[in-house]
């Protein structure tokens, strides 16, 4: 029961803490050449805390899921786990979820307005005498912004403004740049559709998530899905550095890991049991999530920034159905940004191009996102789809390529300079097809300063595109050992999905896989089918 009970925390602790969405990378170096300085905003851009009553201040412990405190809750309540599976009536546990979920973070929530609360705010360091380039030990130096990353978008401008002034006039320049990361994306672009400042000379999205980031509109909606290939893939690629002592001859590490989920996976007991968690997320969600998210983070317009268009009014449906009017100032506040924003980004920057500002993207890519959803397949860094982060760009799922018939006419078009050497990607899709940047093999999370060299490379060369510097071609490969990018060899630069993909190639139970799968769908069905009497 031991492991049971670690699998099952780490699936809810998964669920919920991906629902949070946070780039915690810290401040990596930056630069700015002398005559142009770098407003960098952050994907996450202060730390939150509370005023008490007396006046103190306390930070909230890095808005994250308590395991430890979650596995005890589970441990002292066993018997409304056990009595939620013999029965299917799930109340009293999302009741006890919903309240964990609320006391661990309902510190930091905002009011129904969509704005603090009394004794809740950003902790933000600066003021005019104490802006100040940041370093990590290159010669290249950048000005982080600080803000509330839980506002809307909006509600950060003035401070925005205020902050290109200071950075302008502690540097002497009359020009500055931008460069927005995840969710500072969101914040770049309002910022240009705000204030058309003559004196901005570029914008530079970095792993954006501008068009939606996974998994907010996912959780917000309650359309999660836990694919079984997924969660194969994922532990493959991903260095959980196990190393757990489960009996004295036994020790749990990655490497055990990964073959356990690939022989459960071949005779599809990992089918099986992301069925499970899937049919038992789908009967806890309506009444875990409205309670817990609207106490927390679906009060965050930041977050519903940040929401995929695609579930976005499933997901105000789902948390203020019947609560309209409850939540009007929040409501109003995120549709704003999500029609005049979100939904005309593309036009907002070509507005910008148009009017001299030199217009970029910098898209991560090469990996799966994180397994909880129908779309975890399609390429992404993790956390941002590339099609989304790349405005419009053309992908590939991580276990497929691009056709010979789509090159084909890529180079009847004349387009195939676009296509990625590894064939998972088309730039010549996106609106801004000169200017995009890829680099494949490089995590949301992992902010080197080896890309910070190219936002320099950018800002301080007018007009640059993906053909002007050959140390910068349109697709670039990040080496984990050297921390370099380099020009994209796809024979020699393999990604863990590739590698995977290359093992799992001539696999004979990979290609009965269509079969049998096709016949454990009908197996689950019928089995849903004869438990419904009991579950009623």
């Amino acid at each position: 029961m031991s492991i049971f009970r670690k699998t099952l925390c780490f699936i809810l602790s998964a669920v919920f803490a991906f629902s949070v969405l946070f780039t915690t990378a810290g401040s990596s170096a930056a630069a700015y050449p002398e005559d142009i300085p770098i407003i960098y905003i952050h994907g996450e851009g202060s730390s939150v805390g509370v005023y008490a009553e007396d006046g103190s201040f306390h930070r909230v412990d890095n808005m994250s899921i308590d395991t430890d405190k979650l596995t005890a809750l589970l441990s002292e309540n066993k018997d409304v786990l056990l009595k939620a599976f013999a029965t299917q009536d799930w109340t009293d546990f999302c009741d006890l979820l919903a309240g964990f979920m609320t006391d661990s973070f309902g510190e930091s929530a905002l009011g129904k307005d969509g704005m603090p609360k009394d004794g809740s705010v950003a902790e933000l360091v600066y003021d005019e005498n104490r802006v100040g380039a940041q370093s990590a030990g290159t010669n290249l130096e950048r000005f982080g912004f600080d803000y509330d990353w839980r506002l809307d978008p909006t509600d950060n401008m003035e401070r925005l403004h205020n902050y290109a002034e200071m950075v302008m006039k502690v540097t002497g320049c009359d020009k500055y740049a931008i460069v927005g990361r995840c969710e500072g994306a969101c914040l770049a672009v309002t910022y240009w559709e705000t204030y058309h400042d003559p004196r901005l000379t570029d914008i530079v999205l970095y792993a954006s998530a501008l068009k939606g980031a996974i998994p907010v509109g996912e959780a917000f909606s309650g359309s999660m899905y836990i694919d079984p290939e997924c969660v194969e893939r994922f532990v493959y690629e991903a260095d959980l550095n196990l190393n757990v002592e489960i009996t004295e001859s036994l020790t749990l590490t990655d490497q055990l890991l990964n073959s356990i989920l690939k022989f459960t996976s071949d005779i599809y007991g990992l089918d099986y049991a992301c069925w499970a968690v899937n049919n038992v997320y789908q009967q806890i969600y309506n009444k875990v999530t409205p309670k817990a998210l609207k106490d927390t983070f679906a009060t965050f317009p930041g977050f519903w920034a940040m929401c995929e268009d695609q579930y976005y009014e499933k997901a105000k449906d789902v948390l203020f159905g019947g609560e309209e009017e409850e939540y009007a100032g929040l409501i109003a506040k995120i549709d704003n940004y999500h029609y005049n924003i979100m939904n005309r980004a593309e036009e907002i920057l070509k507005d910008a191009e148009n009017s001299g500002v030199d217009v970029s993207n910098v898209v991560k890519y090469g990996l799966q996102s994180y397994p909880l959803s129908k779309d975890s397949m399609i390429l992404s860094d993790q956390m941002c789809r590339v099609d989304y982060a790349g405005l419009g760009t053309t992908c590939t799922r991580v276990d497929e390529k691009l056709s010979g018939d789509y090159v084909n006419k890529a180079f009847e078009n004349g387009t195939v300079r676009y296509i990625s050497p590894d064939l998972t990607i088309d730039a010549s899709t996106t609106p801004f097809r000169d200017t995009t940047w890829y680099i494949k093999n490089l995590e949301h999370q992992n902010f080197t300063e080896a890309v910070d060299c190219l936002f320099f490379e950018i800002v301080s060369t007018p007009g640059m595109t993906v053909r002007t510097n050959p140390d910068y071609p349109q697709f670039l490969f990040f080496n984990n050992e050297t921390q370099e990018l380099l020009k994209l060899n796809s024979e020699e630069h393999k990604t863990q999905s590739d590698q995977y993909n290359e093992e799992m190639e001539d696999d004979l139970a990979r290609f009965l896989k269509p079969f049998f799968s096709f016949l454990f769908r009908i197996v689950t069905l019928l089995t849903k089918i004869f438990t419904l009497p009991s579950r009623a």
